[in-house]
């Protein structure tokens, strides 16, 4: 399923014959309705097994050069979305993928084609911790040059 404010992305849920969700209040923004994608997603989850949440918010924030509002965003999807999601899904096989799917540095308000960092959490193995950071994803020496290839690890294809 997809849950997200873009239009764009449902479309391409839509064209990919997922479930498509209708979040009253998502912006695409640090304003967005965060808990109701949540709700959405686990509602999702009750008849797929994969669900996919698209938050705009920090990207957005990006493009404005706002850099206490992307601090923000980010905080608040960690705290109202990602949180929630894990406790809801607790005692299940899960594997959960975060990541950007790209910089919006606040320098130049734009999309680059810089790597992003990614996490996986899987509920049946305990990897250690770290720090979700771009430079924290650097020192793993992690690299995936083809997108396609990081969905097959979450897969684990």
């Amino acid at each position: 399923g997809v849950v997200s404010a873009v239009d764009l992305l449902k479309g391409i849920g839509i064209y990919a014959n997922m479930t498509v969700a209708k979040v009253n209040g998502a912006t695409g923004y640090i304003d967005s309705n965060f808990k109701a994608k949540v709700e959405a997603a686990l509602d999702i989850l009750k008849t797929n097994d994969y669900v996919y949440i698209h938050m705009e918010a920090p990207d957005e924030c990006g493009h404005r050069g706002e850099i206490h509002n992307k601090v923000k965003a980010i905080e608040i999807i960690d705290k109202e979305v990602v949180g929630p999601m894990l406790d809801a899904l607790s005692g299940q096989d899960v594997r959960v993928l975060v990541a950007p799917d790209h910089p919006t540095p606040l320098d130049i308000k734009t999309h680059t084609r810089n790597p992003v960092p990614f996490l996986i959490y899987d509920s049946r193995k305990n990897l250690g911790g770290g720090i979700f950071t771009e430079e924290g994803a650097e020192k793993t020496g992690v690299y995936i040059s083809e997108g396609y290839k990081l969905s097959d690890m979450l897969l684990e294809k």
